[in-house]
């Protein structure tokens, strides 16, 4: 017999008292958000981060210029450079999307593009308002949205046009639909779950795993029978396959290989080479461009795409085998290597060294300094918040998942303080949620509603 689905109250910690009336929430959150935004551009006009003329940023910018005159995904420097029309699939497609829709409006600069791509950004101060809101009450909601919008972490990747702005965005969306479809686990609201994360996936790659992490635990634990819970996890996941699948199959049409998202597989052979497995480059990412050398001890060497029928996605691949092939070779280091990868991506490896490679993307070295430190702040305080909403019966999962899943990605990859972004969203609602308790001494406010399963 199926059990039955009960509600009780479990307390949660609601921070200090706000009138009643829940509009109040909502004009403070327009209110961050407006900051938020203000802030933002500030940055970009005042602060005027650079952005590479050789780099992801100018790469998203070009390409999304390109878009927009019709000439399709193709690799942007070469038509720049050497006026080639060379089909990529070298960056997942939603982000350049994104930009070349304003660029289809006549914005056109990288300064006007960043100040678009800031409107994503304060989308997601307000969402991870709605997200702390949801955990943990109204007043963790306000602290986590004025963090949020705070964070150099949050905004610098808006300054210097890179994907982080969009897939924050979508990964804090998705945690948000997570928990709608946690407390009524139905086809109606897990579908709108799986949409979001595949765009997620066209973003960056690891939505992948977060989507493992958030669709399967929502089905497992939903009421009723087992082939119940196995069709809502199958609609998730098919629906975001069916989100990805037709990228993907351009990707077999244009290069006649499988590239399920994008050919960025030189993530492999500059993480697993001689100057990343020891040194001062542990953990890291490097290029070594010496062409026509092979040795296995060299990391990425770049591709050269006016060679004759040049294929990016065979070029990549060829990348990815030898990063795999060195790392076979020396798998008895991988251990110190994944431990500094993931501590180099939460900002604990070598900082000072970290902070200088991620200026060299385009980030203000002052402002990633900055952005260090407050999460240095802020990783004990959520510690202690995921603790606390852990004890008092708080969904605390899609938390945790948002975590685990930047960390196994960086595991896989290598580490980058830019690649916590997928993290931001759980570790400032935790940290909020952990300095109301302090503000209010500890006191779980009123009880929040929670759904469960009784016997």
């Amino acid at each position: 017999m199926n059990s039955p689905v009960t509600s009780y109250t479990a307390p949660v910690p609601r921070g200090p008292s706000l009138p009643p009336d829940p509009r109040v929430f909502w004009w403070w959150l327009g209110a961050i958000a407006a900051v938020a935004f203000a802030l933002r551009v500030a940055v970009i006009v005042f602060v005027k981060p650079h952005v590479p003329e050789l780099g992801d940023a100018s790469a998203y910018h070009l390409l999304a210029n390109h878009l927009a005159d019709g000439r399709g995904y193709i690799r942007p420097f070469d038509l720049v450079r050497f006026h080639l029309m060379v089909p990529t699939a070298e960056y997942p497609p939603v982000h350049p999307f994104v930009l070349s829709l304003v660029a289809r409006l006549g914005v056109r600069s990288v300064e006007g593009q960043r100040i678009a791509l800031s409107v994503v950004g304060t989308g997601t101060v307000a969402l991870i308002g709605i997200l702390g809101r949801r955990i943990a009450g109204r007043a963790t909601g306000i602290v986590a949205a004025i963090l949020a919008a705070l964070s150099p972490m949050m905004f610098l990747s808006d300054a210097t046009l890179m994907s982080e702005t969009v897939f924050a965005f979508l990964a804090t969306l998705a945690l948000v639909l997570a928990l709608r479809a946690r407390d009524v686990p139905s086809l109606a609201r897990i579908a709108p779950l799986g949409v979001v994360l595949g765009l997620a996936v066209l973003t960056r790659a690891e939505a992948g795993v977060l989507a493992m992490l958030l669709i399967l635990p929502i089905a497992w634990r939903a009421p009723g029978t087992l082939p119940r819970r196995i069709g809502l996890a199958a609609t998730g996941l098919i629906l975001m396959f069916a989100v990805v699948l037709p990228w993907t199959a351009r990707n077999q049409a244009t290069f006649h290989e499988f590239v399920f998202v994008s050919n960025n597989l030189d993530v492999f052979a500059g993480a697993n080479c001689e100057l990343t497995y020891s040194g001062e480059s542990l953990g890291s990412w490097r290029a070594t461009f010496r062409p026509g050398d092979t040795g296995k001890g060299l990391c990425f060497t770049g591709y050269n795409g006016r060679q004759p029928h040049f294929n990016e996605a065979r070029a990549a691949n060829a990348a990815r085998d030898k990063g795999i092939d060195y790392l076979r070779d020396h798998v008895d280091q991988l251990p110190k290597v994944m431990a500094a990868r993931l501590l180099r991506t939460f900002g604990l490896f070598r900082p000072a060294q970290q902070i200088r490679l991620e200026a060299l993307e385009g980030r203000p070295e002052s402002w990633e300094r900055a952005g260090t430190w407050l999460e240095w702040a802020l990783y004990p305080l959520a510690a202690a918040g995921l603790i606390m909403l852990w004890r008092r019966r708080a969904p605390v999962g899609v938390l945790i998942a948002a975590i685990v899943s930047v960390s196994v990605a960086t595991l896989i990859t290598y580490g980058n303080q830019r690649f916590r972004i997928g993290a931001e969203p759980a570790i400032l609602v935790a940290a909020a949620a952990a300095l109301v308790a302090l503000a209010t001494h500890g006191s779980p406010g009123d009880a929040a509603p929670v759904t469960a399963t009784r016997p």
